[in-house]
């Protein structure tokens, strides 16, 4: 059975964090409208996001399975949770209730289990944004430089004052809100690393605070052009197209004379890995992360055999002499 492709509308504008997901896992912005065919960037559902309309709600902030694996990172827990509609709510959400005497005694036994399932996950959940720092950390990286350098030119809103809740006091005398303050151009010079939220599209630095950060798609597009990887076998139907996955992919020309792979900069990576305690200590995870680590960062696709066996030696000489044990393939 072919795979059918149809075009997506994209926004004009996208978000801050947008970019950062474009960039660190290919995830492409698309137009998404309210029932009112508003672009939901600028719909007035924002109005009832976050700390006083602070915080940009109406992005998925889910890290989905096939973009984890793209990035060599486990699978998000939040994103298996909201499949599951299983509940994410704080640990101490559960102690409140359990300390809370009016709580039903035949509910309490109800609740001690869910507390064990949220302590389960915060710790899942803890764990796994350990590697998602560690994935955005150079995308987000070249977000700022290119920031930095007006490359990326934004706009956001500017608040009156750099404490949120302060800001939000000298807005409510005005009778505003964060959410009607009108977007302005933010200057190359505001931009530090260390300010920038991304996950909420805001950011602190030289003395303002901007919130509902975006940017122009197409100069994010001009700036991060995205990974690309020849396709063959795409034939147009009417307004869709159609991918024969069927149809075999073209060899790469041998280069005689050079090393196939860079090996180098590989051996650099799981030395690094070594030093922070990161490498994992099944030799098939590392395997699979090292897969996607090539065709993210070098756009070229070893085999699992050559990279198990550049990984040996790792394993020889770090995880057995750690603990005795056989290594397991």
């Amino acid at each position: 059975m072919p795979t059918f492709l149809q075009p997506v509308p994209v926004p004009e504008r996208c978000y801050l964090f947008e970019a950062l997901l474009w960039v660190a896992f290919q995830r492409l912005p698309i137009l998404t409208t309210d029932h009112e065919g508003v672009d939901i960037r600028q719909s007035d559902e924002n109005r009832e996001s976050g700390e006083a309309g602070y915080a940009v709600k109406v992005i998925d902030k889910y890290i989905f399975d096939d973009e984890c694996e793209r990035a060599g990172i486990p699978p998000d827990p939040s994103w298996q949770a909201a499949i599951d509609g299983t509940s994410i709510l704080p640990v101490a959400h559960y102690d409140q209730m359990l300390k809370d005497r009016k709580t039903p005694k035949a509910y309490r036994k109800h609740l001690k289990q869910e507390r064990l399932e949220a302590v389960r996950f915060e710790s899942a959940r803890g764990e796994w944004k350990r590697h998602y720092r560690r994935a955005i950390e150079y995308p987000a990286s070249r977000i700022f430089v290119a920031l930095k350098d007006g490359r990326l030119p934004t706009t956001g809103k500017l608040l009156p004052a750099v404490d949120v809740g302060e800001a939000v006091e000298k807005l409510a005398v005005d009778g505003m809100d964060i959410y009607d303050i009108e977007p302005t151009p933010i200057p190359k010079s505001f931009w530090s690393l260390q300010g920038i939220d991304f996950e909420i599209s805001a950011a602190v630095g030289e003395g303002a605070n901007y919130c509902y950060i975006d940017l122009s798609t197409s100069d994010l597009f001009a700036v991060f052009p995205g990974e690309r990887a020849e396709v063959v076998g795409i034939e147009r139907v009417g307004d869709s197209f159609i991918l024969n996955e069927g149809v075999p992919q073209p060899r790469m020309a041998s280069r005689r004379g050079r090393p196939p792979y860079p090996w180098e900069a590989f051996h650099l990576e799981v030395a690094s890995l070594v030093s922070r305690g990161e490498l994992p200590a099944k030799k098939e995870a590392a395997i699979q992360q090292f897969q996607a680590w090539f065709q993210r960062e070098l756009n070229v696709q070893p085999s699992r055999s050559a990279i198990g066996e550049k990984l040996t030696p790792y394993y020889e000489k770090f995880l057995r002499s750690n603990n005795g044990q056989k290594i397991d393939e």
